[in-house]
């Protein structure tokens, strides 16, 4: 391994050294693991709570850089940038198990709220809930690695929170080849060997579902993660932490600093527009940004401030404001569904045209282009050819490129092998554990949608950093409802099942090509990201079931307190399928809603390079404005102006903005434990 200097950084390893040291050390697992746990408790709080999740993987790679500097002395090598990525994608993987797990969604859905929906309901135990997370936790992963050449060698995708990890790993390092490869204004340059581009992405901020079933990222400044300094951000982290812990504790014992009403008691009491003093709401609001804030604001005052009232007056929902069988919050929520519908069409669409469209367009040109200009590397997407290999980027120092062997490489016999046992397990778990909820002809169905889903999540996050969950979500209950009949009596529950295993996949593919974005630039080799991946996946299925068998056992779900928005959006999309169990004109205001979503998501994708598309509102973030509470809309939308304030009088950057805000969601999540044992205690 590499010698390191005195203050940490190592020395840039030989490129040779890079190849031999995979990386997925113990010292690596262990303080992944342990960070992973703690994203995982978080997003298992705020995903039942608000519907949020977040990966935090810029945050995981600092913290986990952090905390083995702590121990450096008892280490006889040096750290690397391979340890630090594979710490962030463990993490990653399994601090977003509560979400891909389906246990924030459609699993409380079908175990809470099918009895609303006039269906049988499902109790599953804990180890149906563990099988189930056991045997779906692969899946997109296994997918997500056979199109590791067509997005990241082939197509260059950008990947911007993924590229920004990746920069922030070479800055740690003080590894400038790496970090130059986010340069914003370098040009695509071929690879001298192969034919490949580095390429780098662009800062703007292209938008996200920033709604319940999608993974909060932010494409950060890249120069301001060069120019700060690692240690004083990990300082603002952790003081952030304490803080956010030390509310939590104190707002147990005073609950109305999480509704305080900000307008008067009335309009708190009877409309519910309060304020929720919670900094993890504002952590929130940093890392989302100011403009999907906006759109979620705006949903709120058009959803709570006017659509509800109308509503209430003319006895659509005549229960309280806060109800969802029969009061204005679950009137608003079918509209806010109408937008989510009309913007997943439009954009869906264009994503489907552009992946049938470019091999077309590709085709063309090549054939136009001198074959002298060819790539050299013309290869099938599972090519198993041991003359081709995967080439590392080349430095800036000069050093001759290398290349990985077949044992670093997810070969197709290792795509087969994992893939071909993990849809076994998957495929024995739902005729074994599930076989009276799940009808048996939806799960072809099902198996032919997952690699279409991926394909459409990864181009979403490689192009936009939105792995368009939500859209997929709602897109795969359409079309399990084609193909069954909605009088079945497992109408339900299969769709359910079967469309959040489509979901999670599809999120766990994307996920794990943001995790090859950032080891091609940190010198990973592709295999050890698929095991770390895995490893992260299977241990967070176990940590997450266990969280989720707490909450359950401890908390009312749902409740006050844990709204569990995310599977009400299941549950209204299939009340809209069968037109049945809805709010009287619920349906009417829902298509003029779908309507608008789609004029907004085509006006988005006309207008990507000009500079009113800002002005034009995402239909999903407006949904998410109206199927959330304002306690908890209006501090995330304080929270996206803190940045802009502080940027523009202190000169503080982005990244020192996204540390403080990563403090104040984990330190409220790891104190949801001293609640949840306050709980049990009856305290």
């Amino acid at each position: 391994m590499p010698s390191s200097s005195s203050d940490g950084n190592p020395a840039a390893p030989s490129p040779s050294a890079a190849l031999a040291d995979n990386g997925l050390t113990c010292r690596a697992i262990v303080c992944a693991l342990f960070l992973g746990t703690g994203v995982c408790l978080t997003n298992m709080y705020f995903g039942l709570q608000a519907g949020m999740v977040n990966a935090m993987p810029m945050q995981s790679a600092l913290l986990g850089f952090a905390l083995l500097q702590l121990f450096k002395a008892h280490f006889s090598t040096a750290l690397t940038p391979q340890e630090i990525t594979l710490i962030e994608v463990i993490a990653g993987a399994l601090g977003l198990a509560p979400f891909t797990s389906g246990l924030t969604s459609f699993i409380p859905a079908l175990q809470f709220l099918v009895d609303s929906d006039r269906d049988a309901g499902a109790r599953f135990t804990t180890s149906q809930l563990l099988v189930w997370s056991l045997s779906t936790c692969g899946l997109g992963i296994v997918i997500g690695a056979s199109f590791r050449r067509l997005f990241i060698i082939q197509e260059r995708l950008r990947f911007p929170s993924a590229t920004a990890t990746g920069t922030l790993i070479g800055v740690l390092f003080d590894r400038k080849d790496t970090a130059a490869q986010a340069n914003p204004s370098a040009r695509p340059v071929p690879d001298q060997a192969s034919g490949d581009t580095q390429v780098t992405p662009s800062n703007g901020f292209q938008g996200h579902d920033c709604g319940t079933t999608s993974v909060i990222c932010h494409d950060y400044d890249q120069n301001s993660v060069i120019q700060d300094h690692h240690r004083s951000n990990i300082t603002i982290l952790l003081f952030s932490l304490v803080g956010s812990v030390i509310f939590g504790i104190v707002s147990f014992f005073a609950p109305v600093l999480h509704r305080l009403p900000l307008f008067g008691n009335d309009i708190a009491e009877k409309w519910l527009w309060s304020f929720d003093l919670s900094p993890a709401y504002l952590g929130y609001g940093i890392i989302i940004g100011p403009a999907i804030n906006t759109y979620t604001l705006l949903g709120a005052i058009v959803g709570w401030g006017i659509l509800s009232p109308i509503a209430k007056r003319n006895g659509w929902a005549p229960g309280s404001v806060g109800e969802f069988d029969n009061g204005a919050r679950g009137w608003i929520l079918c509209v806010g569904m109408g937008l989510v519908l009309g913007d997943t069409f439009v954009s869906l669409t264009w994503i489907v045209i552009r992946l049938i469209g470019n091999p077309i367009k590709a085709t063309l040109l090549s054939r136009k282009r001198p074959l002298a200009n060819q790539p050299q590397e013309q290869v099938s997407l599972l090519s198993n050819s041991s003359a081709v290999h995967d080439n590392l980027q080349e430095g800036n120092d000069g050093l001759s490129l290398q290349q990985w062997s077949n044992s670093s490489l997810v070969t197709p016999p290792l795509i087969l092998w994992h893939g071909s046992t993990i849809f076994l397990l998957f495929l024995a778990s739902l005729l074994l554990a599930f076989r009276h909820t799940v009808s048996a002809f939806a799960i072809p169905i099902t198996a032919l949608m997952m690699p279409l889903a991926a394909l459409i999540s990864i181009r979403s996050l490689g192009e936009t950093d939105n792995g368009a969950s939500l859209a997929i979500g709602r897109l795969s209950q359409i079309i399990n409802a084609l193909v069954m009949p909605t009088s079945s009596p497992m109408f339900t529950s299969t769709n359910l099942l079967m469309s959040g295993a489509t979901e999670s996949v599809a999120s766990q593919a994307s996920q794990h090509m943001g995790g090859l974005r950032t080891a091609y630039m940190t010198n990973t080799a592709p295999r050890v990201v698929l095991h770390a991946q895995m490893l992260g996946s299977y241990v967070g299925s176990v940590v997450a079931v266990s969280l989720y068998t707490i909450y359950t056992s401890i908390n009312k779900i749902p409740s006050q307190d844990f709204g569990i928005p995310d599977a009400r959006l299941y549950i209204v999309t299939i009340q809209m399928i069968r037109q049945q169990g809805l709010p009287p004109k619920a349906m009417e205001f829902a298509w003029v809603a779908f309507i608008i979503g789609a004029i907004c998501g085509g006006l988005r994708i006309v207008g990507k390079d000009h500079w009113w598309r800002c002005l034009v509102p995402s239909g999903v973030a407006m949904a998410v404005g109206m199927y959330i509470p304002p306690a908890i809309t209006l501090p995330r939308a304080i929270g996206g102006l803190i940045p802009i304030i502080a940027q523009r009088r202190d000169n503080v950057t982005s990244f020192t903005m996204m540390c403080c805000a990563t403090g104040l969601i984990l330190g409220q999540g790891l104190c949801s434990l001293v609640g949840l044992s306050l709980d049990a205690l009856h305290v």
